[in-house]
């Protein structure tokens, strides 16, 4: 998340930039905001998967292929990346690419449930089972329920790595209910390549919030998958 990010929303939400209507260029935005062009195409990232942009594609092929990538199975119930590779005998591994403490912006604000003023710390990390990469997970806790969170909390072995289990056993912070909502973006370059697949793959996101048992949204995590989701829902 960068501040150009929050700039550009502004844009698209005062009507400047209009639905169906081209935004001008990385370049030309570089220039308007004296930001380097890799800077704005981080931010463009980050608003594709926040659902605020949408990249123009052409036709599909119509040439057919087996795909190069196979998605890791399906992943049930909690969707413990940590929890469901060791029940299948494999190993959970995880690398934090992104960490740094924020002002809450407004959507995370809603989200959360935070005042103005509060403090978000973002946590990025590429998961992976057996050395191969299945997920790129970002999560945002409010810094006021985290004091003293560090990253090499969530980059212990073992159960160490569940972001789940270090809030409750480190900050005392019950996990019990998350609301999720899941939809289906194409991957930008950055993350293409963390995941080791095709620019454009189309993948399965879902974005989170976690509530305590006492009700208080305690987490938020987006997250883009190399796998298939599986939800139980009541009848």
């Amino acid at each position: 998340m960068n501040k150009y990010f929050l700039e550009i929303q502004k844009l698209i939400q005062s009507g400047e930039f209009k639905a169906g209507e081209a935004l001008p260029s990385t370049e030309d935005l570089a220039k308007r905001f004296s930001a380097s062009p890799a800077e704005i195409e981080e931010a463009i990232s980050e608003l594709i998967y926040e659902g605020e942009l949408e990249r123009q594609r052409p036709q599909p092929l119509p040439t057919v292929q087996v795909p190069t990538r196979k998605l890791w199975g399906t992943l049930g119930g909690s969707h413990s990346i940590t929890k469901e590779a060791k029940k299948r005998g494999e190993e959970p591994g995880v690398e934090i690419i992104n960490w740094k403490l924020v002002d809450a912006w407004p959507s995370i604000q809603k989200r959360l449930a935070l005042d103005p003023g509060d403090q978000v710390q973002i946590m990025e990390r590429l998961r992976s089972v057996n050395g191969m990469p299945v997920a790129i997970e970002i999560s945002y806790f409010p810094a006021k329920f985290y004091p003293g969170i560090t990253p090499d909390l969530f980059t212990e072995e073992g159960s160490g790595q569940s972001s789940f289990a270090v809030m409750e056993q480190k900050f005392g912070l019950k996990s019990d209910k998350a609301f999720d909502e899941v939809t289906v973006v194409c991957l930008e370059k950055r993350e293409a390549d963390y995941l080791k697949v095709a620019q454009g793959t189309p993948v399965l996101q879902r974005f989170r919030v976690t509530l305590s048992d006492k009700g208080i949204p305690i987490k938020a995590s987006r997250a883009v998958w190399l796998f298939r989701a599986a939800y139980q829902m009541a009848v």
